[in-house]
């Protein structure tokens, strides 16, 4: 098993008589153990990396297509080659940008008497 906190050397020359240290030194390279397991720094992939051609891709989409959603949705209903089931789903969609909702509204009389009605009768004169 290697230890990862020990520098391991490997020499070029394999004997046993190495007198001059100089020349071990110089023979010798440092093998560096890996981390095993665990976080290590600049491991895994950049920030940014997945999205950045995607982002690219619909900036470009949009500087060449420059339609709002509903100027889309209008297209398809004054297009005469949409199936009618089509223009209708794209007017569902679009009508409340066009067209807002009216606003719900309660009315107040004050007080609980009963409203008197008065019908009467006009004789025309022809």
């Amino acid at each position: 098993m290697i230890d990862p906190k020990r520098t391991y050397t490997n020499h070029k020359e394999h004997g046993e008589d190495m007198s001059h240290e100089n020349e071990i030194n110089k023979s010798t390279t440092e093998i560096k153990v890996p981390n095993i397991g665990g976080k290590r720094p600049g491991a895994g992939r950049p920030f940014g990396a997945k999205t950045k051609k995607n982002w690219k891709s619909m900036q470009e989409m949009a500087e060449k297509y420059q339609h709002s959603p509903l100027d889309y949705l209008l297209a398809v209903l004054n297009n005469p080659m949409s199936s009618p089931e089509r223009k209708m789903y794209a007017a569902e969609k679009a009508a409340p940008f066009v067209h807002p909702r009216l606003a719900s509204t309660t009315s107040k009389i004050g007080t609980d008497e009963p409203i008197a009605i008065k019908v009467s009768w006009q004789k025309d004169d022809k």
